[in-house]
C-alpha cells in the first residue's frame, strides 16, 4: 500500500486508458493526470475495466494474444502436485528457472522479493483501493440512474471482497484466531488496517458480498451477462461465497450458493470437442537404446492456440467462467508434474492431461539431459541416452500449459466447473454419495473421450477431491491442502528433497511443511511489514 499516493493519479485518469468502457463523458479528461472524478459515468467506467481482474498488459500487440500479467504464480510451485528432483533440477534445468526454484524451496529471500510482491500483494491492493475510490465517490458525484448506482456499489464491494480473500488466503493461517490482514476501507494512504484477526477479516469479506448481492439485485443484476462477464452479476457474487464458504469449511452455505450459481449459468465445455484447444505439434525429443546407437522412440512436444478475446475487452471465448480472472504463471508454469499428481490421471482418456499437461514441452528446458550425437550417421538433436532415462521419471517430462503457446495461463476466477465440484463435495460430505456421483460423471462427460472412463467414478469425498484436483490442477493444491488441513485436519504435509545449495549436488535435504507449521502462511515483503508496522508472519526470519 506505499504506492496509494501515486495510485490516486492513475486511479482519476483511468476511465481515459480503459478502451472498453463505453460510458464516459464527453468531455477529454485532464491529460496531466488531475483530472476530477464528478459523474457516476467515471466511476461506471472504473468498475467496467477488464483490468480488475483480467489484468491484461497495456500494449495492444499483447492483449492480441490474449496475454495476462503473472499474479499468484507462486501457488503452483507450493503445492505437492510438482516436483523439482533435485537430480532432475541440476543436471537439466540449472540456471533457467533459479526462481521458480527457489520459491519450491519455500526460500524466504524469494518469496519476500518486491518481484514476488508485484505479482500478488501491489496489485490487489491496487484494486482493492480502486474500489474504496468508487466507494467514496459514490453519493458525491453526478448521478445517472438508480439502477447504474447499485450496479457501481455493488461490483466495488464484490472486487474489494474477492481480493481481501485471495490475499488472506495466501497471507493468512487457517485458524479463526489466527492474525489476518484487516480491512482496507478507504483511500487514505497514511490509514494502515490493523490486523486484526482471521475471524474478522472473514466477517469483512462476507458483510461486503452480502451488500454487493443486495446491491446488485436492485440494480436488475441477477442474470448471469456472457457478453460482459468480467462485470459480476448475482451469481457471480454466489459462485465467489461458494468458494469462500468450501475453504472455511461451512459446506451446507457453499452447497447452496454453488448450487444457485449454477442455475443462473451451468455451461460445461467439451473439452474433446472444442477449438480452443487445438494442439499444434513442435519439437521432438528422441530416446535411445541401451547402446545409444539407435532411436528407440520418439515423442513431439505440443503446444496449444493462444487464447482469443473480444476485441479490447480482453475477455476469452471461454463458456464456463463467471468471472474472467487469468493469469500468466509465468516461470511457474514450468515445474514439472510430481509422481502422485502424475498417477491422478487416466492418461489415455482424460482431456485434460491430453489438452494441459501431456506436452513433453518441459524437456525442452531441460537442456542438461538434451545431446547433439551421430545416429546412424545423421547429426540429430535432442537425444536423452539410456543411462539418463533410467532415473528420469514421465512425469518429469510433462507441465500444465493451457490457453497460451508461449505462456501457460491458469484460471484464477470461478468457473461453472468449480460449483460442479464445490455441489459434489458438499452432497458427499453430507452422505448423498449417489447424487455427489451423478453430478460427478454429468460434469466427467465433458472431460473425457469417451463415456465409459467418464462413468467410472463413486461419490466419495475421496473421489470428489481427486476430480477436483484434475480439474483445478497444480495452481490450486496449495489452497486446497491449507483448507482441508484447518477445514478437516487432513494432516497433509509437504514434504520434498530439495537442494539446499542450487549450485551443489551434494547439498541434499528434505523439506518438510507439517499441516501445523506457521510458514502455510506466506511471508510479507519486509520493507511493506514495515510500512505497515505489521510483525512478519511466525515461521519467517
Amino acid at each position: 500500500m506505499k504506492n496509494n499516493i501515486s495510485l490516486i493519479t492513475y486511479l482519476l485518469v483511468a476511465v481515459s486508458l480503459f478502451c472498453s468502457c463505453n460510458n464516459f463523458l464527453d468531455e477529454t479528461p485532464n491529460k496531466s493526470g488531475s483530472a476530477y472524478i464528478y459523474h457516476m459515468d467515471q466511476l461506471y467506467g472504473l468498475m467496467g475495466s477488464p483490468d480488475l481482474y483480467m489484468m491484461s498488459y497495456a500494449e495492444p500487440d499483447y492483449l492480441d494474444y490474449g496475454m495476462v500479467e503473472p499474479y499468484m504464480y507462486q501457488q503452483m510451485l507450493l503445492g505437492d502436485a510438482v516436483e523439482f528432483d533435485p537430480q532432475f533440477w541440476y543436471t537439466g534445468m540449472q540456471g533457467i528457472f533459479n526462481g521458480a526454484y527457489n520459491v519450491y524451496r519455500w526460500d524466504e529471500e524469494e518469496l519476500t522479493d518486491p518481484f514476488g510482491m508485484n505479482n500478488l500483494w501491489t496489485p490487489a491492493y491496487n484494486r482493492i483501493y480502486t474500489c474504496n475510490t468508487v466507494l467514496e465517490n459514490l453519493d458525491n458525484v453526478i448521478q445517472t440512474t438508480e439502477n447504474i448506482r447499485y450496479q457501481v456499489e455493488g461490483e466495488a464491494r464484490f472486487g474489494r471482497a474477492y481480493y481481501h480473500f485471495m490475499l488472506l488466503t495466501q497471507f493468512c493461517l487457517w485458524k479463526e484466531e489466527a492474525p489476518g490482514i484487516g480491512y482496507r476501507e478507504d483511500t487514505d494512504a497514511s490509514s494502515i488496517p490493523a490486523r486484526q484477526t482471521v475471524g474478522y477479516t472473514l466477517s469483512r469479506i462476507y458483510e461486503d458480498l452480502q451488500l454487493a448481492e443486495s446491491a446488485l439485485a436492485k440494480a436488475g443484476r441477477t442474470a448471469f451477462d456472457s457478453e460482459h462477464n468480467h462485470r459480476p452479476t448475482v451469481p457471480t457474487v454466489q459462485a465467489f461465497r461458494a468458494r469462500v464458504d468450501l475453504y472455511r469449511g461451512n459446506y451446507p452455505s457453499a452447497l447452496s450458493n454453488a448450487s444457485a450459481a449454477l442455475e443462473a449459468h451451468h455451461t460445461l465445455v467439451d473439452f474433446k470437442n472444442d477449438p480452443l484447444y487445438e494442439l499444434f505439434l513442435s519439437t521432438e525429443y528422441h530416446f535411445l537404446d541401451p547402446t545409444d546407437s539407435h532411436i528407440e522412440r520418439t515423442v513431439t512436444a505440443r503446444t496449444m492456440t493462444e487464447m482469443n478475446n473480444r476485441g479490447c475487452e480482453s475477455i476469452p471465448e471461454y463458456e464456463e467462467l463467471y468471472l474472467p480472472h487469468l493469469t500468466s504463471l509465468d516461470y511457474g508454469g514450468n515445474a514439472p508434474l510430481s509422481e502422485s499428481f502424475y498417477r491422478l490421471f487416466d492418461r489415455e482418456n482424460d482431456a485434460r492431461w491430453i489438452y494441459f499437461y501431456n506436452t513433453y514441452s518441459l524437456l525442452g528446458y531441460a537442456s542438461g539431459v538434451l545431446q547433439t550425437l551421430d545416429i546412424e550417421g545423421e547429426t540429430v538433436d535432442n537425444c536423452i541416452k539410456w543411462a539418463d532415462q533410467q532415473w528420469l521419471k514421465p512425469c518429469w517430462y510433462q507441465t500444465y500449459f493451457r490457453f497460451g503457446r508461449y505462456s501457460p495461463i491458469g484460471v484464477i476466477g470461478m468457473t461453472t466447473a468449480e460449483m460442479y465440484l464445490i455441489k459434489a463435495e458438499c452432497m458427499a460430505r453430507s452422505g448423498q454419495n449417489g447424487e455427489a456421483a451423478e453430478l460427478l460423471k454429468t460434469f466427467r462427460r465433458t472431460r473425457f473421450m469417451n463415456e465409459t472412463a467418464a462413468n467410472n467414478i463413486t461419490g466419495s469425498v475421496q473421489d470428489v477431491l481427486d476430480e477436483r484436483t484434475r480439474e483445478m490442477g497444480a495452481v490450486w493444491r496449495f489452497f486446497d491442502m491449507k483448507r482441508l488441513n484447518g477445514a478437516e485436519n487432513a494432516g497433509l504435509y509437504i514434504r520434498r528433497r530439495i537442494l539446499s545449495d542450487i549450485t551443489d549436488p551434494d547439498s541434499v535435504t528434505e523439506l518438510v511443511i507439517a499441516p501445523d507449521d506457521p510458514r502455510w502462511a506466506m511471508p510479507f515483503n519486509p520493507e511493506e511489514a514495515d510500512n505497515m508496522s505489521w510483525n512478519q508472519n511466525e515461521g519467517w526470519n
